[in-house]
């Protein structure tokens, strides 16, 4: 009977060849790897960088070094020189294991190959022998009764009907994970039938992602039947497929093969960080609660593989705010979220409110994060506080009652007991409505029939109607859901009456209502797109713009605070990262070199603003920076007391038959500068001289406007080298010429000198002013039935 093979790289099973892969230098010794494949076991599916799994054994059949340099097609996996198997970067073996191969090469390019398995036994003993070797000869003359049950062998088997296969060997699933970056088509495995030693067989794939949506994801050699992926999969849209592969042998007979299952698994990354359920949390805890009480829980799920440590979440406690009296005064469990009191000592009037920053963590708490905010709000005891419960029953024991007290002039209230805490109130709750907040009820209630009124802004004054409360309980309502971006503060006055003979009255009691904010706004740009312009010299960490953004949520809160972050650059030459954001300031910098104007005129960069600190809600805007060009004239900065360095032109005075008279007709090139050059200064322009200082003296000097004349001291010039210099960066707007001269005079008793020589300098402009439209906002009018490139304003 005949059997197919099945050849796959970096999933779970492999084909390997049982000859050497170099001559034998002794005939005893076979060069390579001792065993062709190995087991490793460990106690752990986590493990962390820098654990040693184990020795792998190898030789080259010499007395020489026993240091080998080995690769891994792994990357989370290293092989030291001596052998020594390494945890690369930390990782999880899904599903219990990992596999992958490991290689060594000769000066001659000549290869040796071993399959590495690792697997997960919680056994501490098995793990205490790590590798585990299969003799050659068993795994490649025996394939199909292989001694390791975790590698199978897929094949077409021969029946007595030809190539009919046994129906019991059909699932053979394959493991690819996501996310891989090619390149593409990326091989997976080698499906073919024995019969194809004696046969030309011709094979084909049908099934989801085959022929089926997502038609091609999957394609296969017709010839060798090599299986391919053509692009990269992502478990969280599918998480596996089933493909059949059919087999037709080519020939008189037109035999084929039965279809074969061949299931492709989709191996989970951890490529989701956890989510909350909410953005922010709001709590409150009496300051008389006990250690362990608990608060609130706090609720994050993973979209990775549920099965698997991706979406394994613990969550902890990152920061508190304030830290008094203690910086635990609160715990989390780290399974479960739930948040409990941790030590003694809340007390509202020293600390009435505490912000925590908790972070969910996946792998287990060693992976991606994601972070929440929890406000938890200490209430009074004893004083007042109100506490959101079920009003139906006055006498328990959870429901605050605010008390008018009794003083010797009756119901008249001491005016120093009167303003109670703040009643603080989530904005944006969704009901239902009317919402009981508290009850407010006079002592003398216990005698008398009191009746219960409201006033105030909310109440009967607008917004009218917001808040109401129950006239014979004292019940405070809200009626709808508050917005504290429209008001974040209402003080209300509440009344209590006593019927009877005397009708005696309480004095009105202030109660604050506070609007807690909830992250309802996402960050607004001050510009919907920006336009910025860079010399394309410009240094790294050269500040282009700052974009502003702003967030309408309480400034004093974590929903208010802003990060920036560049999201896109089009186009991403030369590359990805030209430019970079200062996440707290919005300011946007050069981060690399090679700014070139003739290649890349133009960058467009999309900017996010997150709050959250960079965790939340998002805005977006657009940022254009125009790259300008560069002074393609500017003078060579350099030593110049060499005259003959070829990069500093010397500006000579020629000789003529009346020796240092000038003829007239020298007028030299105009000199170009840069305006707003930054210097050091003074900053070398050029070197002018004389032919006859190679003779005798000479000593130069300049006239001129931005010499001896207004803006005086702008050029200077070495009498002895005649170097000129500019002291200070230009501006082309206030002046883009400057017509200096030149004096050379020759020292001796002849006392000879050159006509003066003019020499234009010329102010470069740079794009140092933007454009100004002629209005601030334009409206236009278009048709809906307008053809393409209509116009439509201008």
């Amino acid at each position: 009977m005949g059997t197919i093979w099945f050849t796959v790289w970096c999933v779970l099973f492999f084909s390997v060849q049982a000859s050497p892969v170099w001559p034998a230098k002794d005939p005893k010794c076979a060069p390579g790897f001792e065993s062709k494949i190995i087991i490793f076991k460990v106690t752990g599916k986590y493990l962390r960088q820098g654990t040693e799994l184990g020795k792998v054994n190898f030789t080259d059949c010499t007395d020489g070094t026993d240091e080998f340099v080995f690769t891994s097609d792994d990357e989370d996996f290293m092989v030291q020189t001596d052998g020594t198997l390494m945890v690369k970067r930390c990782t999880v073996l899904q599903k219990g294991q990992r596999n992958f191969n490991i290689y060594y090469w000769d000066s001659l390019g000549q290869e040796a190959t071993a399959s590495v398995v690792l697997q997960h036994n919680g056994d501490h003993e098995a793990a205490q022998s790590p590798q585990n070797n299969f003799p050659l000869k068993d795994f490649t003359n025996k394939l199909e009764d292989a001694a390791d049950p975790q590698i199978s062998i897929p094949e077409f088997a021969i029946s007595s009907q030809g190539l009919k296969r046994r129906k019991r060997e059909w699932l053979i699933p394959l493991n690819i994970v996501e996310n891989h970056r090619g390149p593409f088509p990326q091989f997976i495995a080698q499906i073919r039938s024995d019969e194809a030693k004696m046969k030309t067989m011709q094979y084909s794939i049908t099934g989801p992602g085959a022929d089926q949506p997502p038609v091609g994801l999957f394609s296969m050699d017709k010839d060798n039947g090599n299986l391919y992926v053509t692009q990269e999969l992502d478990r969280e849209k599918r998480d596996k497929y089933l493909l059949q592969v059919h087999a037709v042998a080519l020939g008189s007979t037109g035999a084929a093969e039965e279809p074969m299952d061949v299931p492709v698994n989709v191996i989970d990354q951890n490529d989701n960080k956890p989510v909350f359920n909410q953005s922010s949390y709001v709590a409150e805890v009496p300051e008389a609660s006990p250690t362990g009480e608990e608060v609130i829980q706090v609720v994050a799920t993973d979209a990775d593989d549920p099965d698997s440590y991706n979406a394994i979440i613990r969550y902890r406690i990152i920061s508190q705010e304030p830290e008094e009296p203690s910086a635990s005064m609160f715990t989390i469990d780290p399974v479960t979220g739930a948040i409990s009191v941790n030590a003694s000592g809340l007390d509202r009037e020293k600390t009435p409110q505490y912000t925590l920053r908790v972070q969910a963590a996946d792998m287990e708490g060693e992976g991606m994060t994601g972070f929440t905010e929890v406000i938890i709000k200490v209430t009074d005891s004893n004083d007042n506080a109100p506490v959101v419960t079920d009003p139906s029953d006055a006498a328990d024991p959870q429901i605050p009652i605010l008390d008018f007290p009794i003083s010797s002039r009756g119901l008249k209230r001491r005016k120093r007991e009167w303003l109670i805490p703040p009643l603080n109130i989530v904005e944006n709750h969704r009901g239902p409505f009317p919402l009981f907040i508290a009850q407010i009820r006079s002592d003398e209630d216990k005698m008398k029939m009191m009746h219960y009124s409201i006033s105030g802004p909310g109440a009967d004054q607008p917004p009218a109607g917001l808040f109401t409360i129950d006239t014979g309980t004292g019940n405070l309502y809200v009626t709808q859901e508050l917005d504290r971006e429209k008001r974040d503060k209402y003080l209300l006055q509440v009344h209590a009456v006593a019927f009877g003979s005397t009708r005696a009255a309480e004095e009105p009691m202030d109660v604050p209502v506070n609007v807690i904010d909830q992250n309802d706004n996402k960050p607004v740009f001050n510009q919907s797109s920006y336009v910025a312009e860079v010399p394309e010299a410009s240094p790294t960490g050269e500040e282009v713009i700052q974009v502003v953004a702003t967030d309408a949520d309480d400034p004093d809160s974590y929903n208010a605070i802003i990060r920036y972050r560049i999201i896109s650059q089009e186009p991403e030459e030369p590359s990805a990262s030209m430019f970079t954001i200062d996440p707290v300031t919005g300011a946007i910098s050069v981060n690399a070199s090679g700014l070139d104007r003739e290649k890349t005129p133009q960058y467009t960069l999309r900017v996010q603003a997150a709050d959250m600190e960079g965790e939340g809600m998002t805005g977006f805007t657009e940022v254009i920076i125009k790259v300008t060009d560069s002074n393609d004239n500017a003078p060579v900065v350099t030593d110049p007391s060499d005259g003959a360095d070829p990069q500093i032109s010397i500006l000579d005075f020629p000789t003529s038959s009346q020796g240092l008279k000038r003829k007239k007709r020298w007028i030299i090139p105009p000199l170009s500068i840069v305006e707003n050059h930054r210097g050091p200064f003074p900053q070398f322009i050029a070197q002018i001289c004389s032919d006859e200082a190679k003779m005798m003296t000479m000593q130069y000097s300049i006239t001129g406007p931005g010499a001896d004349q207004p803006p005086v001291g702008l050029f200077t010039m070495d009498k002895d080298t005649g170097n000129l210099y500019v002291t200070q960066e230009l501006d082309r707007e206030k002046r883009n010429m400057y017509p200096l001269q030149v004096h050379a005079v020759a020292l001796g008793s002849t006392g000879a000198a050159e006509e003066p020589m003019d020499v234009p300098v010329n102010v470069i402009d740079q794009n140092d002013s933007k454009p100004v439209f002629n209005q601030s906002s334009y409206v236009a009018e278009v048709p809906g039935a307008s053809p393409t490139a209509a116009r439509g304003a201008q």
